[in-house]
């Protein structure tokens, strides 16, 4: 039985240390990052247009192109997370939220579980930022996205997987 003790929380996530049992019978510890799981928003306008956000990330001192995204609430409903997050951070309001997809962000670092989110039949209004982001929108065309994709100018792990997922037309109709 593995022992785990919490070195930090934040509103967002915990950082824990586990005891692991090794092959050799020693007792090594590990710190992983324990989180509520997020979201990662595809948002179509139409077949060939995404709805993508220039985003300041200031932990590696760039602005990404990315596919909007959060974190849930403990407890919250993955497509409530879904719609709140793309009305935050687009502007943007969806008639219908999908899942396509789950998977693990970063699973030696921890256990962020993200779901890819479909957003159709989209509105636009008004961003509702929180106070600390800087996040403009940006309307990007499959042709587009292809290109940034080939040439390695999309470098965020959850938004690859949600373009690839829209250039293979995946779980998308």
């Amino acid at each position: 039985m593995s022992h785990t003790k919490t070195l930090l929380q934040t509103s967002r996530f915990d950082v824990v240390e586990m005891e692991l049992p090794s092959r050799d019978g020693q007792t090594h510890h590990r710190a992983y990052i324990r989180h509520p799981g997020a979201v990662v928003l595809l948002p179509l306008v139409d077949h060939d247009t995404v709805v993508m956000i220039e985003n300041e990330r200031t932990g590696v001192g760039e602005t990404l192109l990315e596919l909007p995204a959060g974190t849930r609430d403990p407890g919250e409903p993955v497509l409530t997370t879904a719609g709140r997050e793309l009305v935050e951070e687009t502007g943007y309001a969806a008639a219908q939220l999908d899942v396509v997809c789950e998977f693990y962000s970063a699973p030696g670092l921890g256990n962020e579980l993200m779901h890819l989110v479909v957003a159709q039949d989209l509105t636009a209004g008004e961003q509702q930022l929180e106070a600390t982001e800087r996040i403009k929108p940006r309307l990007v065309n499959r042709k587009e996205i292809e290109q940034l994709v080939r040439s390695h100018s999309i470098r965020d792990s959850k938004t690859l997987v949600g373009l690839q997922c829209f250039l293979l037309d995946h779980h998308l109709t």
